[in-house]
């Protein structure tokens, strides 16, 4: 915290690009960064939270629309031209979408991925030049789930694992340019993701996973709702943006020795773990 509040005095910065920023950690880390002294570019899908806000450049995108993803990064280069400089690109937006695998309609894998994952990969391929040209940080969020896969999450799950690798690849690419490259492994925060992916339609599952899958929904979405604080979580991640040089992964997290336990657990005693949480007893169809 001290950290940060050293760098609120700081004079006026460059320019921050942020996608996904109507609600959540997004909104709460736009309020945190324009503090901070930077310009924020924004994307919202939406609502947009800060129109007519000083510093703050708005344009809505939606990642399933091509054409507004390539208006995005046109409206960003033009004013990294006459702005100042790309501090940074914030990829934030995301959708978490999910259902029994053996159910799942590939129209939802593809919809997830085109959120989650090739958008990001289109909108920081679009800026590179810029942040070569700055020497500017690329940071991407992604999960904790993109580390521990839990049953009926796969689309999520998989943009999650994807991004991992795609870090990886980045981050060895832009280093010999000075960009540092960050991935946040996030656990649960309480944003309106959780409630929203609550609402997602699963009329297409099949009766003998019902009962599991409502169980993992009322305790992930719970579990998710009673998550980090969102301006808790924004301030941590502002602050890691502050770092001269940040490492390249960092677990945003209420309890973030819980999740380190997580990530040393065996599978087969996950695996076992997660049947009994979920009461995975499908009786004669097991």
């Amino acid at each position: 915290m001290k950290k940060i509040e050293i760098a609120l005095d700081k004079k006026s910065r460059g320019l921050i690009v942020i996608t996904g920023c109507d609600s959540g950690v997004g909104k709460s880390l736009v309020l945190v960064l324009l503090q901070m002294g930077y310009k924020v570019i924004l994307s919202y899908l939406d609502q947009n939270p800060f129109e007519n806000e000083p510093n703050v450049y708005s344009r809505k995108m939606d990642f399933r629309k091509p054409e507004e993803v390539v208006d995005f990064c046109h409206y960003v280069k033009d004013l990294c031209q006459s702005e100042g400089k790309l501090e940074a690109v914030i990829a934030n937006a995301g959708v978490a979408l999910g259902g029994s695998i053996e159910n799942l309609p590939m129209s939802i894998y593809r919809e997830c991925f085109e959120i989650n994952f090739f958008g990001v990969i289109e909108i920081i391929q679009a800026l590179i030049p810029e942040l070569i040209r700055d020497k500017g940080k690329i940071m991407i969020h992604g999960s904790m789930a993109g580390r521990v896969a839990l049953p009926f999450l796969s689309p999520y799950v998989s943009t999650k694992f994807a991004l991992e690798g795609f870090c990886d690849s980045l981050r060895r690419e832009m280093n010999p340019f000075g960009i540092k490259t960050i991935l946040l492994e996030s656990a649960a925060i309480a944003t309106p993701i959780w409630n929203k992916a609550k609402n997602q339609d699963i009329s297409f599952v099949d009766k003998k996973y019902l009962k599991s899958l409502y169980l993992f929904r009322d305790k992930f979405i719970d579990g998710g709702n009673s998550g980090m604080d969102r301006e808790l979580a924004a301030l941590k991640i502002a602050g890691i943006l502050d770092k001269k040089n940040p490492k390249a992964r960092y677990i945003i997290s209420k309890n973030k020795a819980s999740s380190k336990l997580l990530l040393l657990m065996p599978s087969f005693v996950l695996d076992k773990a997660v049947v009994k949480m979920y009461e995975m007893d499908y009786g004669d169809h097991a």
